[in-house]
């Protein structure tokens, strides 16, 4: 038996979610797409952190003004499989998963801004953390962020 405890907590990680595929390359590598960069760098922050249990189950995200564009948010589904698209969740009372009926979250950036092509900032807003502010700095050959926690009066 003792020998069967390290195979047993072997085939409870292989079964727990993953929350990233590190196997593909960083959207912070896209200078002309700050957007989906900073949904990465929030998703990581997120899953890393409030979101590593699997409760619940579907995360979406939102970027405004404007949107994700959709091939933002089909490499961002491929690099984190909890991820949905953003039309199934939706705000009844509390944000839902419109496909299984079960409680989801929603992670948004908003307030995007490039003074040129190298600085910009942005918030981001994840359940659990408070809003932040980053400051994001095309540095070489990938967009860096430096975060500036912010508790917003309400």
């Amino acid at each position: 038996m003792i020998r069967a405890a390290p195979l047993l907590l072997f085939l409870a990680g292989a079964c727990a979610p993953v929350a990233h595929d590190p196997a593909l390359p960083p959207l912070a590598q896209d200078q002309v797409e700050p957007g989906p960069a900073l949904l990465e760098h929030a998703l990581l922050t997120f899953f890393a952190g409030p979101g590593a249990a699997a409760d619940p189950p579907t995360v979406c995200v939102d970027l405004s003004p404007g949107g994700l564009p959709a091939e933002a948010e089909k490499a961002l589904m491929a690099r984190f499989p909890r991820l949905a698209p953003r039309s199934r969740c939706e705000q009844p009372p509390g944000w839902i998963d419109r496909l299984t009926g079960e409680r989801a979250v929603l992670l948004q950036a908003y307030g995007l801004e490039c003074a040129d092509t190298v600085i910009c900032t942005g918030w981001t807003n994840a359940p659990g953390s408070p809003a932040t502010r980053w400051i994001m700095r095309w540095h070489d050959g990938r967009w860096t962020f430096a975060g500036d926690h912010r508790l917003i009066a309400q």
